[in-house]
Formats: C-alpha cells, structure tokens, sequence
C-alpha cells in the first residue's frame, strides 16, 4: 500500500474516532441524538468524498499541461463546493438530519488533518515562539 492510500485510511480511522466522540457526548447531553448522529453520518460520508474526490483530481491534474490542470481543477473544486452545498441544503430540509450534526460531520476530516499534518509538528510550535533576533 502507497504512502497516499496510508495517509487517506489513517485520515478515515480518526475522523471515524472523533465522530464517534461528536455521538457520544450527543448522546449523553441532547434530548434526541438521533437527528445529531445522522446529521454527522451524512456530514462525514460527503466530507470523506470530497476528501478521495481531491486526491483524484490531483493526481489526474498531474499528468496534464498546465491550463488544462487549472481548468480541470478549477472545475472540480467548483463540484466538490457545489456537493457541500447540497449536502447543507438537504441538512437544512430533512427534519430527521440535524444541521449541526452535518456541519460537525464536515468540518470533521478538517479537524483531523490539522491534528495529524500541523499541529504534530515540534518545528511549527518552535517557530511561533521564537524571537524575531533568533531568526
């Protein structure tokens, strides 16, 4: 298995862990978690799509020259917005998926990725406090 497909899993696997803390403190602290756990379900599902969605168009834009990889992933991102869209808008009809579930859900993978990619670097922390006469 490739570096890439390591990191997409291991990104899964803690997004997977930290909604599973949203649905547990939701269970313990709302009067119906349902709607909650299903908003993060279905936040989390898209968020995890459009995450595999980028690497596609990534590693597709790659090989291609460089307008026709601006245009393909200009078009892309405009798609994955647009499915982040609808996913909210959909959150915000259904009366069994709560909004802040779904929102929680999205931001999810978010927070991950700066758990395991920014903040896990010594070096970043190293900077913020340094003075500027160290530099």
């Amino acid at each position: 298995m490739d570096s890439v497909n390591q990191t997409q899993l291991k990104m899964l696997k803690n997004a997977l862990l930290l909604n599973g803390l949203f649905c547990i403190i939701a269970l313990v602290f709302l009067e119906n978690p349902i709607t909650f756990v299903v908003g993060v379900i279905f936040g989390t599902t898209f968020s995890l799509l459009n995450f595999r969605l980028l690497y596609l168009t990534l590693n597709k834009a790659v090989h291609m020259p460089p307008p026709k990889a601006q245009a393909y992933a200009t078009s892309r991102y405009l798609l994955r917005y647009t499915i982040t869209g609808i996913v909210i808008f959909i959150s915000l009809k259904a009366d069994y998926i709560n909004i802040l579930g779904t929102i929680a859900g999205l931001v999810s993978l978010k927070l991950v990725i700066l758990k395991s990619e920014l903040f896990n670097s010594k070096e970043y922390f190293k900077n913020i406090f340094k003075r500027k006469e160290e530099r």
